[in-house]
């Protein structure tokens, strides 16, 4: 490899970023956006949580019979396995892709729930 295809053909080539945030692009619809849940379909079932492998979704009993359910999109690899294993369809993929905050605490979303329907 020459000087010539590490320095200047680079250079010839057109430019591909984008003006973020003056110019945005909508993904494709085969990519997914951040999961979120669904409180009125949720039934506690907690699957969703089990099947994370990065154990990013988190059920706290927030004084019973409610529960407060958190994802932290810092963690989340966005693999989708929450929303495969939920079986009352209550995760599900939102279209939202753009996650930077400024502050850490703003990249984890809660969620609460009422009664289960298992207690």
């Amino acid at each position: 490899m020459s000087i010539f295809d590490l320095v200047i053909r680079p250079l010839a080539n057109r430019r591909v970023t984008t003006t973020y945030p003056a110019e945005t692009r909508i993904p494709d619809r085969g990519r997914r956006g951040t999961p979120i849940l669904l409180p009125d379909r949720c039934r506690d079932e907690r699957e969703c949580a089990a099947a994370c492998p990065v154990s990013a979704i988190q059920v706290v009993d927030a004084g019973a019979p409610a529960r407060r359910w958190t994802i932290d999109y810092g963690v989340c690899i966005f693999c989708a396995a929450c929303i495969d294993a939920c079986p009352s369809g209550a995760m599900v993929a939102s279209d939202r892709f753009e996650l930077a905050t400024r502050h850490r605490q703003d990249a984890i979303a809660a969620f609460d729930i009422g009664a289960s329907p298992h207690d």
